[in-house]
């Protein structure tokens, strides 16, 4: 009898092990260590979707954790080489959508990771490729009244750094902006109209799919696909007209791609 609980207790110990199999991602902002400079002191878009995605990882019944944002920066701020080096990385991502492979290594060792997520978001319109903030947009279009097709472009990568590689990737781009491709807020009310629907989109669109993917990922026979119709938004400051994105750029024939599809936990 003894040796029965003795085998029980063993196999309970056993699966419990299994299932507390826990991923830590560090989320990493390319606005992260940006002071708020634009005129409304709203947060960056990169922030903003990061925040949303780190909430999603830590309400994944355990299998992704993440640190907040918060405490991300209060450790970096105790270690000037730290923040220096995160700050250059990132900076380096935003700019060039490059990856530091040996210094990611280094910043997620500091915190105790072995995956860190770059996010970088900004603005370019049709008739310059420089890239801005969403804020910044804001400003100099309602102040000049420049009506131009704008397009919020997002990438977004996962890093494995054990082993140097890219675990998973993606590109998303909406329109922002009415119909007549004005964009602008006479007012903070207006502005803050804006980032309530960036805020949505954020959410809805951005969090939701880089989490399941990711989960994915890490889980791969945890999820199942189900169909769900996305319709476009007509009109508004901010337009979701393309809310599933397109495959990673670079991509083995050999790597089995998931897909960016809408999953079930």
């Amino acid at each position: 009898m003894r040796i029965l609980v003795k085998l029980i207790i063993i196999f309970s110990l056993l699966i419990s092990s299994v299932q507390a199999v826990t991923f830590d991602v560090l989320v990493l902002p390319s606005d992260l260590l940006n002071s708020k400079e634009n005129y409304y002191g709203f947060d960056e878009v990169s922030e903003i979707f990061a925040s949303d995605i780190i909430h999603d990882f830590n309400s994944s019944n355990g299998k992704i954790s993440a640190p907040g944002l918060y405490d991300v920066k209060t450790k970096l701020n105790q270690s000037n080489n730290l923040k220096n080096l995160t700050s250059t990385v990132l900076q380096k991502f935003n700019n060039t959508n490059s990856v530091d492979y040996k210094a990611l290594k280094e910043i997620s060792s500091s915190f105790s990771c072995n995956s860190v997520l770059l996010i970088s978001s900004s603005v370019i319109t049709n008739k310059n490729s420089l890239k801005r903030s969403i804020w910044e947009i804001l400003e100099i279009s309602t102040a000049f009244n420049i009506s131009y097709p704008y397009r919020l472009d997002t990438s977004i990568v996962l890093i494995d750094t054990v082993n140097d590689i890219v675990m998973w990737s993606n590109h998303y781009s909406t329109k922002i902006g009415a119909n007549d491709n004005s964009f602008e807020a006479k007012n903070y009310a207006q502005a803050n109209e804006v980032l309530g629907k960036i805020r949505l989109y954020s959410k809805n669109i951005i969090a939701k799919s880089v989490s399941q993917n990711i989960i994915l990922r890490f889980f791969p026979k945890s999820v199942r696909t189900i169909n769900k119709e996305i319709n476009n938004s007509d009109g508004g400051a901010l337009k979701f007209d393309k809310t599933i994105p397109r495959s990673p750029q670079e991509s083995s024939q050999d790597e089995q791609f998931f897909g960016d599809m809408l999953y079930e936990i």
